[in-house]
């Protein structure tokens, strides 16, 4: 079976289910693109999420998902400020 086809069958379940439960219409890249940031916030390591999206490059998990990077970035920054005043 070829990735087309398989992602056919994932699409046409996801939309299929989706109907049956009455709920909003959601797609499977919309889907995978939540699951990703989900995990960016929590703090799993870029080079991890970048692997399960299966991205050529890391480079392209930081682009993407850039807005986020920056945001835990000022998170990281008041820790390490933290850190060094009770030194």
């Amino acid at each position: 079976m070829s990735i087309k086809s398989n992602n056919q069958l994932v699409g046409r379940y996801l939309r299929d289910t989706i109907k049956e439960l009455n709920i909003k219409q959601v797609t499977f890249h919309a889907l995978r693109h939540s699951h990703a940031s989900y995990l960016i916030s929590r703090g799993v390591a870029i080079q991890y999420v970048s692997e399960r999206l299966g991205h050529a490059d890391v480079s392209i998990t930081q682009q993407v998902y850039s807005h986020l990077l920056n945001s835990l970035r000022v998170k990281e920054e008041s820790k390490a400020i933290s850190l060094l005043d009770d030194i």
